[in-house]
């Protein structure tokens, strides 16, 4: 279950639908959209603190237009848990309230083609959210709320990331701490734990290799307080082609 990369927070895209109107629409400059492709090779999926497969690829498309954009990311994995294949799309809508201030919101869509590692199906989901970002200098700070609508879930996360330049390398050394929680009654899904607290860290390494194109090197540690899921911390290598046109 990938969470998409947010505009407000620097974010990933599927399709976007036209409205009929009685006269034909004004097309916006060519500026103002913005699509990026983005392929991932990650150690491990982890999600929310849980894993949920092993060496993973992960394709997605983004586009942005104004304050709009929309995304699709999919997932092919090793002993992926939900199904032999993911497909979330996504779709949403971020505001600037002051010059520090931002509000998003949107609603994802996670879909598993096949059977699960139990040989059954039936395990899509819609999940609207919420968040608010803040920057102060060069850290940023947000907090968002996801509501999983087939198995009632909530969960608040919040993060806070400082970006260290390396100019000698050409590059930053971008740092992101995350904390969240998960609540539920622990009775919908057999996959998925309730009630329990996930915590982490991220470093991140980008170098633009092309005037559009970027590669990120990524290394992250994740934790949950529930020894069910697991009984130490995951640790995860990732690299990241994004080109944007």
């Amino acid at each position: 279950m990938h969470r998409p990369t947010l505009p407000v927070l620097a974010a990933l895209a599927l399709t976007t639908s036209v409205i009929a109107q009685e006269t034909p629409p004004v097309e916006p400059a060519a500026s103002e959209w913005s699509f990026t492709l983005k392929n991932t090779v990650a150690s491990e999926y982890i999600f929310r603190g849980q894993e949920y497969g092993d060496l993973t690829y992960s394709p997605a498309l983004s586009a942005a237009w104004r304050d709009l954009y929309a995304g699709v990311v999919g997932t092919v994995s090793e002993n992926l848990l939900l199904g032999d294949h993911e497909i979330d799309a996504y779709v949403g809508a971020g505001r600037a309230l002051t010059d520090n201030l931002s509000l998003d919101g949107g609603v994802v869509f996670y879909h598993y083609s096949g059977r699960n590692v139990l040989g059954t199906t039936g395990n899509d989901t819609i999940e609207p959210y919420l968040g608010l970002s803040a920057t102060a200098g060069p850290v940023k700070v947000s907090l968002y709320y996801y509501y999983d609508l087939q198995i009632d879930d909530s969960t608040y996360e919040l993060a806070a990331t400082y970006s260290l330049p390396l100019d000698a390398l050409h590059t930053s050394l971008d740092l992101t701490a995350t904390a969240g929680y998960v609540t539920g009654d622990l009775t919908e899904n057999l996959f998925i734990v309730d009630n329990y607290a996930y915590y982490g860290a991220r470093a991140e390494m980008p170098f633009a290799i092309r005037d559009h194109a970027t590669l990120t090197l990524g290394l992250s540690a994740t934790d949950v307080t529930e020894n069910i899921i697991n009984t130490g911390a995951e640790l995860t290598a990732s690299a990241s082609l994004a080109v944007t046109f």
